[in-house]
C-alpha cells in the first residue's frame, strides 16, 4: 500500500471530531489492506510499530530528528531550531521546509507503508558504533522520498507523537465495520491478545469467532 493512502486518512481523521465519520475513514482503510500491510497499517493508525504489550521504544528522541532533516533537507540545524521555536512541532518543520524546496530530486519516488514501518522499527535495534549515523540515514532515506505531508507524519511517528486521535475504541469499532463481524467479539479478541493488528488479521479471515468461543470457555 502507498504511504500516501494512509496520509489521506490521518489528514481526514484531522478535519473531523465526529467519532463515526472517524470510524467510515478507517474503516474504508482496513478494507484497503492487503494481508501484508494489515497489521502494519493497523499499528500505524496507533502512532507505533509495535504491538501494545511490547515495551520496546523507537529510541529516537527530538535532537537527533533535528539532524536527520538537516542531513536529509540540506538546511541548517540552527535554521530548524528557529523554526521549531515558532510551531512546537517537528512535524510541521519537516512539512513546511519540504514545502519550501525549490524543486523535487529527480530520484524521488513514492515510499510505501511496509518501507516506512521497517525502517522506523530498525531504528529501536540499532546499538553500538555508529548509531546515531545509521539512525540518521534510516530516517533520511524515508524523508528524502517523502511527500510534505508524509515527512510530518513520518516525524511524529518516529518521535511517537502522532497527535491523530485514534482511540481504541475508535479502532475496535473501525475493525468491526471494516469485516462486518460484532465489535465486542472484537473487545473481546483485544482483551486476550492485546494487539489490535493480530485481532485485525483474525477478523480478516474470519477466525474472530472461533476465538471468542475458546475465550468463553
Amino acid at each position: 500500500m502507498d504511504y500516501g493512502q494512509l496520509i489521506e486518512v490521518y489528514l481526514n481523521i484531522e478535519k473531523t471530531s465526529k467519532r463515526l465519520e472517524k470510524i467510515d475513514i478507517i474503516s474504508d482503510l482496513i478494507k484497503k489492506c492487503n494481508k501484508d500491510d494489515l497489521i502494519d497499517v493497523i499499528y500505524l493508525l496507533q502512532g507505533r510499530v509495535f504491538p501494545a504489550y511490547d515495551e520496546r521504544k523507537i529510541g529516537m528522541g527530538s535532537r537527533l530528528m533535528v539532524k536527520a532533516l538537516s542531513h536529509s533537507l540540506g538546511v541548517s540545524v540552527n535554521e530548524i531550531d528557529r523554526l521549531l521555536k515558532s510551531r512546537g512541532d517537528l512535524g510541521i518543520v519537516a512539512e513546511e521546509m519540504l514545502k519550501k524546496r525549490k524543486q523535487t530530486t529527480l530520484t524521488h519516488k513514492k515510499i510505501d507503508v511496509k518501507k516506512v514501518f521497517e525502517n522506523i522499527r530498525k531504528l529501536s535495534e540499532i546499538e553500538g558504533k555508529g548509531t546515531v549515523n545509521r539512525k540518521i540515514w534510516l530516517v533520511s532515506e524515508l524523508l528524502t522520498n517523502a511527500t510534505p505531508h508524509e515527512a510530518r507524519f513520518i516525524v511524529r511517528t518516529v518521535l511517537e507523537e502522532l497527535r491523530v486521535g485514534v482511540a481504541e475504541g475508535i479502532l475496535r469499532d473501525s475493525i468491526a465495520k471494516a469485516y462486518n463481524v460484532n465489535a465486542h467479539d472484537v473487545e473481546k479478541a483485544f482483551d486476550v491478545l492485546i494487539d489490535y493488528g493480530e485481532v485485525a488479521e483474525r477478523a480478516r479471515e474470519g477466525k474472530l469467532g472461533k476465538l471468542s468461543l475458546e475465550i468463553g470457555k
